[in-house]
């Protein structure tokens, strides 16, 4: 059976998680930039720029040429093969429910320590905004998510995604021009942060972080499945193609804007703890009720937005690939009705909202900043399916057995050598390359070997 036929056995749930297929290239850009900025950028990048300067603007670059491979080599391909999960397709092109499988269970685990790394963030913020942090915040966070995702699916994540940019790109331009103002302009900026520390102005300053982290960004955001399952929302390739570089181009203001917000925080707090709160600590002291509290439901807005589509692509992992199509392919359950997939799918909607929020209690192991966290997840993602994905869409002489080596290598590579280089570790004072370069280098060694072997 085909990959078109088998999913047109089950067109609410096909409907549910594809929007019908027919987003347009604006909304689409969109919702892949909400997708994409999330706690990592609004409060993470903020928090490296507030301890580097603008040298870490640089990370922008790996993540765009992670975008470019993907509007050359993944996302317009996957598009054309029709089905809407990244398991969906390894399944169709090896024909083994057993890979489908594994790849589902992977992504919706891995989603786990993206999901606490937002929810961290949304901690932050919601103590600033209304004075709760902690678990109860990252419960709220959960609960505004799952408000419009559990009944809506894809469609209401996707128009959602467009109200919540807006209120993005807004917040941050008003909150840009407003500090460039009480400084004097981009050029007293730039002077009063030499004053503070030479560093914060030097353009290659922190390059070893810029490095690991644009690494690990650019190739997560090549594979991500919570970006793909945006892509197979959309009418055609091309408009996949469009729609990444609305993405891009939206993205390039975003970074400028808290490039200058985290330089203007060092200026005006020098001695911040917690270099997370930075953004926190300008919106409540500097800008005011209006655009302060403008600013950090911007920033709320990104973290939902991300959360949303985190949610989706776990549920669409454990109801459709594992449920629907690895179990009954395996011979372990009947075919199930589409009312059960769709029952299934919102229930783990809810589940992985959840559990996160319980993780947020152990955020220091996963790597205590959010942009260290998100990171992580980041690195485990782009080693397990880089790879694997890139062979299976054009190496005809990929195997099944060489792609699931590859992800298990690529797994266990990136998540050995992050607990080796941990602070702490054995290697942690040598080390200076991201866990996705291991993971990537063992996981493509795998899939070559195993598939020839």
């Amino acid at each position: 059976m085909s990959l078109r036929s088998a999913l047109q056995k089950r067109p609410d749930v096909e409907s549910f998680f594809t929007a019908d297929r027919d987003v347009g290239p604006l909304v689409g850009g969109a919702s892949l930039t909400a997708t994409q900025v999330s706690a990592g950028t609004l409060v993470g990048t903020v928090g490296i720029h507030y301890l580097t300067g603008v040298g870490f603007v640089w990370v922008w670059l790996p993540i765009w040429a992670g975008w470019l491979v993907s509007t050359l080599f993944v996302a317009p391909q996957l598009r054309a093969a029709g089905g809407f999960t990244v398991p969906d397709f390894l399944a169709a092109r090896f024909g083994t429910a057993a890979l489908r499988g594994a790849a589902a269970a992977f992504i919706a685990a891995v989603y786990l320590v993206y999901t606490t790394g937002q929810y961290v963030a949304g901690g932050v913020i919601l103590d600033a905004l209304v004075g709760v942090g902690g678990v109860p915040a990252a419960a709220l966070v959960a609960v505004l998510a799952l408000s419009y995702t559990v009944s809506g699916g894809m469609r209401a994540s996707v128009y959602s995604d467009v109200a919540q940019v807006a209120l993005l790109v807004g917040g941050l331009l008003a909150a840009t021009a407003i500090g460039l103002g009480d400084v004097g302009g981009l050029a007293a900026l730039g002077t009063a942060a030499a004053s503070v520390d030479p560093g914060l102005v030097a353009w290659n300053g922190g390059w070893r972080t810029v490095v690991a982290l644009g690494l690990a960004f650019g190739i997560g955001t090549t594979v991500a499945p919570y970006e793909l399952s945006r892509v197979n929302a959309m009418q055609d390739p091309d408009t996949v193609r469009s729609a990444i570089g609305v993405a891009v181009a939206i993205q390039a203001v975003v970074g400028a804007c808290i490039a200058v917000l985290g330089v203007l925080a060092r200026v005006q707090y020098p001695t911040l703890a917690n270099p997370d709160a930075a953004l926190v600590s300008l919106a409540v002291d500097l800008f005011g009720p209006v655009v302060g509290s403008l600013l950090l439901l911007a920033a709320l807005a990104a973290i939902v937005s991300t959360v949303d589509s985190v949610l989706l692509v776990t549920a669409s992992a454990v109801a459709h690939d594992i449920y629907a199509e690895t179990l009954p392919a395996l011979g372990v359950t009947d075919d199930p009705g589409q009312h059960h997939v769709l029952s299934l799918a919102r229930a783990t909607i809810v589940a992985a909202a959840a559990v996160p929020v319980g993780l947020t209690a152990a955020a220091g192991a996963l790597g205590g900043l959010v942009q260290f966290i998100v990171a992580l997840y980041a690195s485990l993602l782009g080693a397990t399916l880089f790879a694997p994905l890139l062979a299976a869409l054009h190496w005809p002489g990929t195997t099944g057995i060489g792609a699931a080596a590859g992800m298990v290598a690529g797994f266990a590579a990136a998540a050995g050598w992050h607990v080796l280089s941990a602070p702490g570790g054995p290697v942690a004072d040598v080390v200076v390359v991201d866990p996705v370069v291991p993971g990537v280098a063992a996981s493509a060694l795998a899939v070559v070997a195993v598939s020839r072997w």
